[in-house]
């Protein structure tokens, strides 16, 4: 995800990246010793997380703006991070140019929330699936087939929709059960609601 966002903003002669981190104690020791004009901060950290690092910033340098990036699209989550003084959300499912417009705002001043009824699954195009994909080891067949399973569609329906054999989709649906390391319909949906897919 780290380097999807990355390549994303070196596409904009506008921005510096001065630092990146891949835990949280790594990113408030770079927000002191930088003082940038925006974090772009992920939740879900080792060490210091998301919400405690939202903190930190905040107490330490009110000047510096904060957009967080998050899986989670709860209301609740989003009304705790406004009073927190976040200065924007964006879903990890959004697309780049969702991403550049968010940076864009929150560097000029505005907020940028995405309302939580906006939030979809990860669409195709975004630069977060490929990484998803690489990620979980699965093909862009095999998370079709799970949204599909997930919708309670059978191995008879699913085949018709898709045009493929039964016993090809058996064969993915396998195949997804072990790279997922879930043992049924209930753990693939759980996984799906989880990394916001379905």
């Amino acid at each position: 995800m780290l380097e999807g966002v990355q390549a994303v903003l070196r596409e904009e002669a506008s921005l510096a990246i001065v630092a990146t981190a891949r835990n949280g104690h790594q990113l408030i020791d770079a927000v002191m010793r930088e003082k940038p004009d925006l974090v772009v901060l992920d939740l879900n950290m080792p060490g210091y997380d998301g919400l405690q690092c939202l903190e930190k910033i905040k107490q330490g340098l009110p000047q510096v703006k904060v957009l967080i990036l998050s899986n989670y699209s709860q209301p609740d989550l989003i009304s705790k991070i406004k009073k927190m003084q976040a200065d924007g959300y964006i879903a990890k499912n959004s697309s780049a140019n969702e991403l550049r417009n968010a940076i864009g705002t929150v560097l000029s001043g505005s907020s940028y929330f995405l309302e939580p009824e906006a939030v979809t699954g990860i669409p195709e195009n975004s630069y977060y699936f490929d990484e998803f994909l690489k990620k979980y080891q699965l093909t862009k067949r095999e998370v079709g087939i799970l949204r599909l399973v997930c919708q309670e569609m059978t191995t008879k329906e699913i085949a018709s929709t898709l045009f493929l054999s039964e016993l090809t989709v058996n064969t993915h649906r396998r195949n997804i059960l072990k790279k997922l390391a879930v043992k049924n319909v209930a753990g693939l949906v759980n996984f799906a609601k989880q990394h916001n897919i379905l």
